[in-house]
């Protein structure tokens, strides 16, 4: 990976670390919208991520479900198949987040979360 694709990587897994953890305050003021907002931008940019790494491109697409195929990671495969309407959920949240009033609970917030840490894990982000 050259110097500038190194430096475009390290930006968006350091944006995609910053989502997850401004997640957590919107949870923790009862905006569960905006924390699975965050939750969605923070798996997007994370898997382009993992695309420039990989490919050394991504593409300039925001549907989570295409940003995995194009993956072809096993780990994710995998965790999708089980977790596939965590994918719903994010993407409604990303659509809903900038147009619509939908109302989210702590249970989607969570089970999201969880899912985030287990995306990171497969394409090898860290988000501590």
């Amino acid at each position: 990976m050259g110097t500038l694709s190194a430096r475009l990587y390290d930006e968006l897994v350091g944006r995609a670390i910053h989502f997850y953890r401004v997640s957590s305050y919107d949870a923790s003021a009862g905006r569960y919208d905006i924390a699975l907002f965050h939750l969605e931008q923070a798996v997007q940019l994370a898997l382009k991520a993992y695309l420039l790494k990989t490919l050394g491109d991504f593409p300039k697409i925001r549907s989570l479900k295409d940003l995995i195929d194009i993956c072809e990671n096993d780990c994710l495969r995998i965790l999708v198949d089980e977790k596939w309407y965590i994918v719903d959920v994010l993407e409604d949240a990303y659509i809903g987040g900038r147009y619509f009033i939908r109302r989210y609970n702590l249970r989607e917030y969570e089970e999201s979360r969880r899912f985030v840490e287990e995306v990171f894990k497969c394409i090898g982000i860290s988000n501590t």
